[in-house]
């Protein structure tokens, strides 16, 4: 082989395995969270929510569960660990909920976010992100503090199911991206893990929007201590052209 030859097969195998060398997160060009796009839900009252508009919430709106830091723009969303379980409900979570509401069919969707979890509750899961629709969730991103890993559930009527969809890093650090396609496909991408799954069958009529979330789950005790707290780094919702 000659030296020309020999240096550019070296360069593409450098070309090659350099990005996997890199966490996903580590290549990403952060935006920070744009709060006036998005509508809070966080809660009031047993099993109730307040609304708080995007254009309050970029005049500097704080509250026991939503907190911006000024200097970087990184949003905190806090659960309320006093509040129980009610009737199989949880309680309400701390939701920025994006200000369009699309159908999958007629619109390209992403949704892209990089966050810390602050806090574990009780039982080790947090709710961090999903796919909501008028029907329900359509799709759930879940950490799972025990296994280091995130869960996506998937609703599609009255059956569920669960996936692996990546690794938490030993940091706490979760980068995923959902994206939904007028094909018919769900994508997720979890601290670059990917993965391609059908769109719900139940999911194909309803309206649906994008929330990003500090949840819990299950049952809980109600105590102080027992609350979740995840820090959102950065936020984008992206609708692209079809």
């Amino acid at each position: 082989m000659s030296l020309s030859r020999l240096v550019c097969a070296t360069c593409l195998t450098l070309a090659l395995v350099g990005p996997a060398l890199t966490p996903a997160w580590g290549m990403d060009t952060p935006m920070p969270p744009q709060a006036g796009s998005f509508t809070l839900q966080e809660p009031a009252a047993r099993l109730k929510l307040r609304l708080v508009p995007g254009n309050t919430l970029a005049a500097g709106y704080h509250s026991p569960f939503y907190q911006r830091n000024t200097a970087t723009g990184a949003i905190t969303l806090q659960t309320d660990g006093l509040q129980p379980s009610i009737r199989g409900q949880t309680a309400p979570a701390t939701v920025l909920r994006e200000g369009t509401a699309w159908y999958f069919q007629q619109t390209p969707a992403d949704m892209t976010a990089s966050l810390y979890i602050d806090v574990w509750p009780s039982d080790q899961r947090v709710i961090i992100g999903r796919i909501q629709s008028t029907h329900g969730p359509v799709a759930e991103l879940v950490a799972d503090g025990h296994h280091s890993q995130v869960i996506a559930i998937i609703h599609d009527g009255t059956s569920t199911r669960r996936i692996t969809a990546g690794t938490i890093y030993p940091d706490r650090h979760i980068s995923y991206t959902i994206s939904s396609r007028p094909s018919g496909t769900l994508q997720i991408v979890v601290n670059g893990t990917r993965s391609v799954l059908p769109m719900p069958v139940a999911a194909t009529a309803p309206v649906m929007w994008f929330e990003a979330v500090a949840g819990q789950t299950g049952w809980h005790m109600p105590c102080h201590g027992d609350m979740a707290r995840v820090t959102f780094t950065s936020l984008d919702v992206h609708h692209p052209a079809p």
